[in-house]
């Protein structure tokens, strides 16, 4: 199966498929079996496209004929009058919808995080009784959201649930899964899409699901916002079924202060049924008979913006039984509405990468949102454009005024200049930029760098680049950063923002590339404090960021930290105003135990220890992500999901032992017809691909069907290499995006490099026979 295209056709025939079932047509008397798969008319590009997930789906994965069909209808009768299928069948295989009885969601808005849950039943009422197939659990996330655990009760004894271990544990088990979900593989990595399969399910059984998953809330026009994919398609709704009868939701909003709640806009009808100082909660009032139910998105909302600059200040200590006996803290600054204050002029260089990869919609895109960047300059603004490959070309030699006649040369330059070409270079226009800003006077320097690559010296880029801004000071630029598709390294572009106390995102969806980006322009269009700190918190403490980056009226400020000790009663935070002044105020610290501190900001967190951990080889800072990765369910670059088949008495074993913290054994709860460990690939992003940037590999359409083959995500042995990361294993460079090296053990690669038998496989070789000849070359 073509794994650039088989995820959405495999949809679309499962579409089929379902109507043909649910209409009672495609089947009929005893036939000569279905047409072979080459006299199969490939389906329109329309309908290849129709039906991507668009909330949480569970599908029968379909690769015989023969087992599809009603569960009513057993093996025996089906192998003596098998069935017919219209000449138009859909290819093989298909991916067919569950039939959906009931879902319930719960969401917990805390400060700027959402914390998701949705429990739903399933039943697999497309295949044969006494027929069995695989099934694939599909969930669409939006903005960086990350499925912390899944339980699914398969009846008949059987229960399968995912847990979060370290690499190097995750090796030991022999973890099964398939080359196509490595983190190096851009086909299967992509953070809006969540898979995991499900085996060997029988025909007729109903299947429990509990996911739960935390999500960063987005800003925009002074509201903080929450959305859920929760659009259900017509055929997995029972006929004769109201969707409204089986949808339960359940939303609470805690903003962490004791002000009233400002609600915005929220998708579904819902009725307010608590609310306090800080939180308000809301349900939908379904029932039985209800008919008034929208098939839309879950969208809450909550109001930031107000007149003034208003920090906000939180704490906790540490709570019982967790690993680390810190407390944590969290201050949120909320920004006024831009209309309400005075304005920084600010010296903007936007530094755009033109380089082959870019080919395409990618450059399309990103040429669009600087665009709008442009149109979002003010007047007193001044600004400059570097497009970047190999080389570097400037839009003038000097920074230009912002005015009408300047933006329209500058998009014409940038229309002719940024074509696709050469290769990646990015420390040269970073040093460029500063040399344009760094001493631009009454006006505060920022520099945007756009790009979808990743460069062998990117270490030496954040080194450089730091030394510098620690000799300019309070002038130093501000460094923002926008990462294209899975080739660039996300934590090289994270760690290059906080040093320059900017803004960092990253888009792998073609369909998002273009909004995203424009958020992030606008967000940093109005600066509000710049150079901020704070004084008084308690010796030892560790800050999320640091350096504090700006305060803008586009993007509140969150910091979050952890601390030994008790907290003080107030501490101080201050800036820099736009008309130099220094802005100051005491805030006062509030004990609650009403916010998940500890969770609400673990993602923030997590990259940032993992960033720390990659620049400066920390193995400190590395076995921290790992605790924290650990403690909240979420995976990093030095921790693995797997998935494993249990019994439900097996499982609360499994779940007592682990409160009590005790190491465990996963292959001792291991139970049922496919009992073994499997990874569950493509939740970590991975620190680039420099050969693919190299060999200039375009970043492609980068839409939720670049997914790889979804029947071998979870099929085949695995590599799970403990050793240091690919960049740092010469021996194994020929590999490219193909192998996995996860963090561990730095003598992998020379024992690799010693096995010449295995290194003339080449990489099929090199996966079919990897976990056994580990163990002999040990």
């Amino acid at each position: 199966m073509d794994s650039g295209s088989g995820f959405v056709t495999s949809i679309a025939a499962g579409q089929i498929l379902s109507q043909q079932l649910r209409h009672g047509g495609g089947v009929s008397a005893p036939s000569l079996g279905p047409p072979k798969h080459s006299t199969i008319p490939t389906m329109p590009e329309k309908k290849k496209m129709k039906g991507l997930p668009t909330c949480p789906m569970i599908y029968a994965i379909i690769t015989d004929l023969n087992t599809f069909g009603n569960p009513k209808v057993d093996n025996a009768h089906g192998s003596l009058h098998p069935p017919t299928f219209r000449a138009d069948a859909p290819p093989l295989p298909a991916l067919v919808p569950l039939s959906l009885e009931m879902i319930e969601l719960d969401v917990a808005c805390h400060i700027s995080t959402g914390f998701v849950t949705a429990k739903s039943r399933w039943n697999l009422n497309c295949v044969r009784s006494q027929a069995s197939c695989d099934c694939l659990l599909a969930l669409p996330m939006d903005h960086q959201g990350t499925v912390s655990s899944v339980e699914i009760d398969m009846g008949h004894g059987r229960f399968y649930t995912t847990v979060v271990v370290p690499s190097d544990e995750a090796a030991s088990y022999g973890a099964r899964g398939s080359p196509n979900a490595q983190i190096n593989d851009p086909g299967t990595y992509n953070p809006e899409l969540f898979r995991l399969n499900l085996p060997q399910v029988e025909g007729g059984t109903k299947l429990e699901l509990k996911i739960t998953w935390f999500q960063a809330m987005t800003f925009e026009s002074g509201l903080y916002s929450l959305r859920v994919s929760f659009v259900f398609p017509e055929d997995i709704v029972p006929l004769g079924t109201n969707l409204a009868s089986i949808t339960k939701v359940k939303c609470m909003i805690n903003t962490g202060t004791n002000d009233t709640v400002e609600v915005g806009s929220f998708g579904n009808q819902l009725k307010e049924t608590f609310r306090e100082p800080g939180i308000v909660a809301f349900e939908n009032e379904s029932n039985g008979d209800a008919t008034d139910g929208k098939n839309q998105d879950f969208v809450a909302s909550y109001q930031v913006w107000s007149d003034g600059i208003f920090p906000n200040l939180i704490f906790q200590d540490p709570e019982p039984g967790e690993s680390d006996n810190r407390g944590s803290f969290c201050l949120s600054i909320s920004p006024p509405d831009p209309s309400k204050i005075t304005v920084f002029q600010r010296a903007v260089v936007f530094l755009l990468d033109r380089s082959g990869s870019m080919y395409g919609d990618p450059l399309n895109d990103a040429l669009q949102a600087l665009y709008s960047g442009l149109e979002s300059l003010k007047p007193e603004d001044s600004f400059n454009i570097i497009a970047f490959d190999h080389e570097t070309a400037l839009f003038s030699s000097q920074m230009e005024r912002a005015n009408s006649a300047s933006i329209l040369r500058a998009r014409e330059w940038a229309t002719e200049k940024c074509k696709a070409r050469g290769g990646t270079d990015i420390l040269s226009p970073l040093q460029q930029a500063f040399k344009l800003v760094e001493n631009f006077p009454g006006a505060v320097p920022y520099v945007f760098l756009i790009t979808d690559g990743a460069v062998d010296n990117e270490k030496n880029i954040c080194l450089t680049m730091q030394s510098r801004i620690v000799e300019l000071g309070a002038r130093a630029p501000r460094i923002s950063t926008f990462g294209i598709g899975h080739y660039c390294n996300y934590y090289f572009l994270k760690m290059l923002a906080v040093i320059g106390r900017g803004l960092s995102d990253v888009a792998f969806a073609s369909g998002k590339l273009r909004g995203q980006m424009e958020r992030m322009l606008v967000a940093a269009a109005t600066p509000v404090l710049t150079n901020i700190g704070l004084a008084g918190l308690p010796d030892g403490c560790e800050v999320y960021p640091f350096a504090i980056p700006d305060l803008f009226c586009g993007n509140p400020l969150v910091v979050s930290g952890k601390f030994h000790g008790s907290f003080p009663d107030t501490i101080s935070f201050f800036g820099l105003m736009p008309d130099q002044s220094t802005w100051k105020t005491e805030v006062p610290s509030r004990k609650t135990s009403k916010v998940p501190l500890s969770k609400v900001f673990a993602k923030q967190q997590l990259d940032l220890l993992t960033g720390q951990a990659w620049l400066y080889g920390d193995k400190r800072r590395q076995q921290e992500a790992v605790n924290l990765s650990l403690a909240t369910g979420m995976p990093c670059e030095y921790t693995r999901m797997i998935g494993f088949e249990t019994t439900p008495e097996k499982y609360q074993e499994f779940q007592n032992e682990r409160k009590k913290g005790k190491k465990l054994n996963i292959k001792k709860f291991t139970a049922g017809k496919v009992a073994g460990v499997v990874l569950v690939g493509g939740l970590a992003i991975g620190f680039g691909n420099v050969a693919a940037t190299v060999a200039n590999a375009a970043v492609g359409d980068l839409s939720l069907d670049s997914l790889g083959n979804f029947l071998g995500d979870f099929g085949g042995d695995s590599i799970l290499c403990c050793c240091c990361n690919l960049e740092e294993c010469e021996s194994l460079s020929f590999l490219g995006s193909c192998f996995d090296c996860g963090e561990g053990c730095d003598g992998c690669g020379d024992i690799l490099a010693g096995c010449g038998a295995l290194l003339e496989g080449g990489c099929g070789f090199l996966f079919d026979c990897m976990c056994g000849l580990l163990t002999e070359c040990g």
